[in-house]
């Protein structure tokens, strides 16, 4: 199992018309080059709106020191919060509605789902490199770390709590080679966290990091609201 720490980050261009005069007059008239500048500028801002529902996601690859390979995915979500949550992004940043409230923090709590799965290290059918399968010793050796980050800062997690772990071993391509010995047996590790979350910006990524023993990163990801 993984070893995780719970303490722990338009433009617009105004073509003003000038007001035609006689050709011996050089007299504008800026009155009217005012109002006509201040016409055009009303423009409505654009925007995107982002449905938030069944709340944040995320996926990436990763790999160890051994030649092991794994995909890291899952998802963040709380009960009630993210159902009709919206992010509207305009010209002057991000707003956050939920249920036509403007809201800024995320809730109390937050429960974190996370799958690991012993995937190839390549989608290239032709090849043919045999890697190293993650055991349960590898996984004990791995170390996942949770952060808050705002801009570029980040700052550990304070509080989680690991709340369920499970493995569920992969079907093999072959399972008379499995049966022979020629393959080693493959699983997919699956864990639930919950996390403490109040005060913290909706504006923040929620960060997830796995060390291999030697504190080198084996993988990177975060869940972006």
């Amino acid at each position: 199992m993984f070893r995780w720490s719970g303490k722990s980050a338009l433009a617009i261009i105004l073509l003003s018309p000038y007001i035609s005069q006689p050709p011996q007059s050089r007299i504008e008239d800026r009155t009217g080059k005012t109002e006509s500048a201040s016409k055009k500028a009303r423009k409505v801002p654009k925007r995107t709106v982002w449905n938030l529902d069944g709340g944040a996601f995320f996926i990436t690859d990763g790999h160890l020191e051994n030649g092991s390979c794994f995909r890291l995915s899952g998802n963040v979500t709380a009960p009630d919060f993210f159902n009709g949550l919206r992010r509207v992004d305009s010209d002057d940043g991000s707003t956050y509605f939920l249920r036509n409230q403007v809201v800024t923090e995320l809730p109390g709590e937050l429960f974190v789902t996370l799958h690991l799965l012993d995937a190839p290290c390549s989608a290239d059918l032709r090849d043919t490199v045999v890697r190293p399968p993650i055991t349960r010793e590898l996984m004990s050796t791995l170390r996942l770390q949770f952060y808050w980050k705002d801009g570029v800062a980040m700052r550990r997690v304070e509080s989680s709590k690991r709340t369920t772990a499970s493995i569920t071993r992969l079907t093999p391509y072959s399972r008379d080679a499995e049966a022979a010995g020629e393959i080693a047996p493959r699983f997919e590790w699956s864990y639930s966290f919950t996390i403490q979350s109040a005060s913290v910006p909706l504006s923040n990524n929620f960060v997830i990091i796995i060390e291999s023993e030697g504190h080198k990163i084996a993988a990177r990801t975060a869940a972006h609201l």
